[in-house]
């Protein structure tokens, strides 16, 4: 049986593709991630060639996504979401990201860790109401 192949692995081969500032701002945004929420776990998505974030309670809370030169930061349920900054694109939609660009400077990553504190404790307080519990 064959070794499993690691996140890290996998998330190389997700970009090989991908220009060298893309695949260096996937990484970037994925220590701001686990930085910001170190109990998220990571799952490769190569359908949707996405880093997806998992809560161990409250599931899939959002992806880095390399698209066109930048990083969409999509929220699951971002359509529910506050908009703080007014920076969520795909009005409307229960999905809805944050793009993030290839020259973008350390505020975008406050920016990134603003709506993900809310993603998850939108994700953590749905969780809790879908068990009949209190929130958080």
């Amino acid at each position: 049986m064959p070794a499993p192949v690691s996140i890290d692995e996998q998330l190389e081969e997700l970009l090989v593709g991908e220009p060298p500032a893309v695949a260096a701002l996937v990484h970037r945004l994925r220590a701001v991630v686990r930085a910001a929420h170190p109990d998220l776990r990571e799952r490769v998505n190569s359908g949707w060639h996405g880093l997806a974030f998992h809560h161990p309670r409250a599931g899939y809370v959002c992806a880095l996504f390399p698209r066109d030169g930048g990083v969409n930061v999509g929220f699951e349920h971002g359509g529910d979401l506050p908009d703080p900054h007014g920076r969520l694109l795909g009005e409307g939609r229960r999905t809805r990201d944050v793009r993030v660009e290839v020259d973008a400077g350390a505020s975008e990553e406050d920016v990134v860790v603003d709506y993900l504190d809310l993603a998850v404790d939108w994700a953590l307080d749905r969780a809790a109401a879908a068990k009949g519990g209190k929130a958080r």
